[in-house]
């Protein structure tokens, strides 16, 4: 075996070493996201029992994750449960509210 050989089967093994590296922190960066909304979401239900939904701006605004990260994590969340805000004028959705249950 040539040097050349053996250099494209060390990127080969490299690469595949990088990629499960990168997988493993994308996942924990989901779960750590999910956690922080998650336990927000717990401390405001139990500092206010009757004001218990939020918009996702300003869950956006205290959690400081984006419009994206936001409704990505609640989805993944068996605790946040999505509740859909309608205009009193027009009957229709517009907004999420988000709220933690157990």
């Amino acid at each position: 075996m040539n040097w050349l050989e053996m250099a494209a089967n060390i990127a080969e093994v490299m690469t595949a070493i990088v990629a499960v590296g990168a997988y493993i922190h994308y996942r924990r960066e989901q779960t750590r996201k999910r956690e922080k909304l998650e336990q927000y979401l717990k401390a405001e239900r139990a500092a206010n029992p009757n004001k218990h939904t939020h918009t996702i701006l300003h869950v956006m605004a205290e959690v400081a994750l984006t419009n994206d990260e936001v409704l990505r994590a609640s989805f993944q969340s068996s605790h946040i449960e999505h509740v859909i805000h309608s205009d009193r004028d027009t009957g229709l959705a517009d907004d999420i509210l988000l709220r933690y249950k157990d």
